[in-house]
């Protein structure tokens, strides 16, 4: 086993910090590749377990994935104290469950393992990120007796349900097609708000806290505000208009254990490449150089996945497929329940023995819920 010391790493993050370029950029790549490699040992263990772990919840979505290069440096040009050999989401799982409740009676049992958590967890759900963003993350510090020398490596877990699952999806994907990473604080503030206000609707809906800047802000104006923004960018539009169909997939297998997954938006093509775990190695010094190979290239988004077969990868990574339909479907939906200002005057008048075109509050429901964005 080929293990980078920490002053290598470190080293590594630097020149990848300052944007090296020639040999040493190569000298640092190849230490981020050794490293990011390591991890697929703790994520492997920890997919068995959360499989396990999550048989008692309905159609849950089990994913893992080793942290994109892109997505490595810029996260060490953010935070200048951010040290690479300390970095410790480049093991990331994620699991998609119904509901809060699965989220967090997931995250508590698995707790007082052999894998030490770092507490508390970064609560998404309970406290919003400012840009809306949601969901639970728990950080391990991975033990193996077998291999001591991987002890100490981090695995990041997320832990989300399926209507946050549709809002992350949904401003990745932005972001992919509008070359501005939406999730980094990039993109035009009036698409940033759109996200905002969306997040909103759904804290409302799972009846969780809002992000703050919208606390207290009544939903009825959160959803007009949202569909004026709407109607004005076109958002559904665009995210309809690019959704990438099965003759745009090209792949060699459509059940293996990993997948190097490779995204050409401006081609609107998604390539696979199916690997065996005995392929492992393969496969990393593939994803090494395709990453090199596209790192000038912003339409080519390249990552290392494992989610089972071809309909659980589209599941749990639809931003790499641009399929934002669900999004779309459920904040459709959530707005049809909040009432306009005319349909609250009906429902105060009934409330009041007022006559209404309608004869009960279940009709006028009814007749909300059928009407169109």
């Amino acid at each position: 086993m080929n293990l980078p010391s920490k002053k290598q790493i470190q080293k590594a993050g630097k020149a990848l910090k300052k944007n090296a370029t020639g040999q040493e950029y190569e000298n640092a790549m190849q230490v981020l590749s050794q490293w990011r490699a390591l991890h697929t040992y703790p994520i492997n263990t920890f997919q068995a377990l959360l499989r396990r772990k999550a048989k008692k919840y309905k159609n849950p979505i089990i994913a893992q994935r080793l942290k994109r290069t892109p997505s490595i440096i810029t996260k060490l040009q953010r935070f200048p104290n951010m040290d690479l050999s300390r970095m410790q989401d480049i093991g990331g799982l994620r699991v998609i469950v119904g509901g809060i409740d699965d989220v967090y009676h997931l995250h508590k049992s698995l707790m007082g393992g052999k894998h030490e958590p770092l507490l508390p967890p970064n609560d998404y759900i309970k406290q919003p990120k400012a840009d809306g963003y949601r969901s639970l993350h728990q950080v391990f510090r991975y033990h193996n007796s077998d291999n001591p020398e991987l002890n100490d490596l981090f695995v990041e877990l997320q832990i989300r349900t399926k209507l946050q699952h549709a809002w992350a999806t949904a401003v990745e994907t932005l972001g992919i097609v509008e070359k501005s990473s939406l999730k980094t604080g990039g993109g035009s503030d009036e698409i940033k708000r759109f996200f905002k206000l969306a997040s909103a609707l759904f804290s409302y809906h799972e009846k969780q806290p809002i992000l703050a800047e919208l606390a207290g802000v009544d939903a009825q104006a959160i959803k007009q505000e949202l569909q004026e923004i709407e109607k004005r960018l076109q958002i559904f539009s665009k995210l309809q208009g690019i959704i990438i169909t099965a003759k745009q997939i090209e792949t060699n297998n459509t059940s293996s254990d990993y997948y190097l997954m490779e995204l050409d938006s401006d081609k609107g093509a998604v390539n696979l490449i199916a690997f065996t775990k005995s392929q492992m190695t393969q496969a990393q010094t593939l994803y090494k150089a395709r990453e090199m190979d596209t790192k000038d290239t912003p339409n080519i988004e390249v990552v290392l996945i494992a989610a089972g077969d071809l309909k659980q990868v589209k599941k749990a990574y639809p931003n790499y497929f641009l399929d934002t339909q669900d999004f779309i479907k459920r904040l459709n939906k959530i707005c049809a329940t909040i009432p306009n200002k005319q349909t609250r005057q009906a429902m105060s008048e009934l409330d009041a023995g007022k006559g209404t075109k309608f004869d009960n509050i279940d009709d006028l429901m009814a007749d909300l819920s059928e009407k169109p964005f």
